[in-house]
């Protein structure tokens, strides 16, 4: 089971390209989090390569959930 719904191509190719241009590294950590459970590795998977609570990833997650991609 996905925590994520379908992320079409071209917002994922512009989320990647964001995080890789953005000065703000919380940002494109983020970003990079979002890609990587859209990928289907699990929350603990992502806040571990992340090093990041579990917690934070998954407030990650709610936020994109409830707000897409705006800050």
């Amino acid at each position: 089971m996905t925590i994520i719904t379908a992320i079409p191509d071209e917002q994922r190719r512009l989320m990647r390209k964001e995080a890789q241009q953005t000065r703000d590294k919380n940002h494109a950590r983020r970003l990079i989090a979002i890609l990587m459970l859209h990928r289907g590795m699990t929350v603990i998977e992502v806040a571990r390569l992340l090093c990041a609570a579990r917690s934070s990833a998954g407030r990650w997650v709610t936020w994109f959930t409830l707000h897409g991609l705006k800050d």
